[in-house]
């Protein structure tokens, strides 16, 4: 987790969400990541990891692993 927010960062992202976002937006995505399978290990349970550039306001997510630490766009 630490090495995917270390990424963002470079990239000039920060973890968060657009201030334009609707707020039920992001309790779909955070729901359908714990109902989620990990391709590479199988585990059940992904964490919802948003990330916003506060500047432009672009915004990414990320599903992601705590038993394996794979990371995949949404």
């Amino acid at each position: 987790m630490k090495d995917l927010i270390a990424k963002m960062a470079r990239e000039g992202y920060e973890p968060g969400f657009p201030d334009s976002m609707e707020t039920a937006n992001h309790a779909i995505d955070a729901e359908l990541c714990t109902n989620s399978i990990c391709e590479n290990c199988n585990h059940v349970g992904l964490i919802y990891m948003p990330f916003v550039d506060q500047t432009s306001q672009d915004f990414r997510a990320f599903s992601f692993c705590p038993e394996c630490g794979n990371a995949e766009e949404l």
